[in-house]
């Protein structure tokens, strides 16, 4: 194999380690402890709505056909980690937040669509040649 290749495959490896980082870092937060300041305000929505954009904007850059089945994935995925927080004591699980959730999911797709590709293009930088 040539260099550029095995830079190519490091690379997705790195990518596919940092996604199954993501997702078990998005179990860490939707179970664990919640945070001490939670009031009234709905602005955790928006930490739901980048996170699971940031979660399916990074898989969207490894698995890129039929990305639709990714996303419904993900959005299961949101959906039932919000199931479990009803297992989980100080938590309840939110329709809102799986909503939020879910939004983020279309937004990750679609910021996905405009960057396609980006461990392979990472991988071509010239500094990574040296």
């Amino acid at each position: 194999m040539t260099k550029r290749l095995w830079r190519r495959l490091d690379c997705v490896r790195l990518w596919r380690v940092g996604g199954w980082l993501g997702v078990a870092l998005t179990l860490v937060f939707s179970l664990g402890p919640p945070p001490l300041d939670e009031g009234i305000s709905q602005a955790d929505k928006l930490a739901h709505l980048a996170g699971y954009a940031l979660l399916m904007f990074w898989w969207a850059q490894l698995v890129t056909e039929r990305r639709w089945r990714l996303a419904v994935a993900v959005a299961l995925f949101g959906i039932a980690v919000e199931g479990l927080q009803g297992l989980s004591p100080n938590r309840e699980p939110d329709a809102l937040d799986a909503l939020a959730n879910s939004a983020g999911v279309l937004l990750g797709w679609l910021a996905a669509r405009f960057s396609p590709n980006l461990p392979a293009r990472l991988a071509a930088l010239p500094a990574l040649h040296r």
